[in-house]
């Protein structure tokens, strides 16, 4: 399957590393610059289904329930802990199982954790 491109749909960004203030010729004094990671709150498991409306996930189009395999919190990192990458197995309206899927999804579109 091909990803489609919507128009109009925002992207999630990628962090910017934070650079600390230098003080060397040219700007540069030897330090290294280290990203200040941001691990997303997600309540989602691995056997959860969820369900995704089109403007909350990346990479396809349509709305999408998945079953999940896998919470990938190592690359989501980046995303501000806006956006967290999701595996799973695509559930399609006969609840059947479909194809393997990696997708990026707004963790504010998860299920939230009961009180």
């Amino acid at each position: 399957m091909v990803p489609t491109v919507r128009f109009g749909a925002e992207l999630p960004r990628l962090r910017k590393p934070q650079i600390p203030a230098t003080s060397g010729p040219n700007g540069l004094d030897g330090r290294a610059v280290i990203p200040t990671p941001l691990i997303p709150e997600v309540t989602v498991a691995p056997g959860d289904a969820v369900h995704l409306r089109e403007q909350d996930y990346q990479h396809s189009c349509g709305p999408l329930w998945l079953r999940i395999i896998h919470v990938r919190l190592d690359l989501s990192t980046w995303y501000d802990g806006q956006w967290v990458w999701l595996e799973g197995i695509e559930i399609n309206a006969h609840s059947q199982a479909g194809c393997f899927r990696q997708v990026l999804a707004r963790v504010v579109a998860l299920p939230r954790p009961e009180a």
